[in-house]
């Protein structure tokens, strides 16, 4: 596990029917780990980057669509002292696979194909929870920044 610095972080899920997608986020946007894990793993994924630690996330940013709710029930189930918050999944998928490609560029003859006519060679549920995590940090920056005012 990755988390540069001991620097504050939460942790960002997109749920799916059988893959999850996760991802930490630090508080600056630079972000940690990465992954893909299967529904029935996320147990286990909860517990490493949850419980066992010396540094836990702020909190959980969970993806408000598919399997939302047996994640949260699976998080809960655990008694982690740790909130869990809604994150907007509108869009995540399809920004995922451009900030897939724009942190993993062609390679060789792929570079003279445009990025539009390319599919990343494995699954990007990982980048849409670091952009579901990434967009409840924007506006929750700017709710504070707002309130503030």
């Amino acid at each position: 596990m990755s988390n540069i610095d001991d620097k504050k972080w939460i942790f960002a899920i997109d749920p799916g029917s059988d893959k999850v997608g996760y991802a930490v986020v630090n508080l600056d946007f630079t972000h940690g780990d990465l992954g893909i894990g299967y529904l029935a793993d996320m147990h286990r994924i909860f517990a490493k980057y949850c419980k066992d630690t010396s540094n836990p996330p702020m909190y959980i940013v969970m993806g408000d669509g598919t399997k939302s709710a047996v994640l949260c029930k699976l998080f809960n189930s655990l008694e982690l002292n740790i909130d869990i918050k809604l994150g907007d999944e509108k869009n995540t998928t399809f920004m995922a696979r451009a900030r897939y490609f724009q942190e993993n560029p062609p390679k060789g003859i792929w570079k003279i194909i445009p990025i539009s006519m390319q599919s990343p060679p494995r699954p990007i549920d990982d980048y849409a929870a670091l952009l579901i995590g990434e967009n409840y940090l924007k506006k929750s920056n700017a709710n504070e920044i707002n309130e503030n005012k």
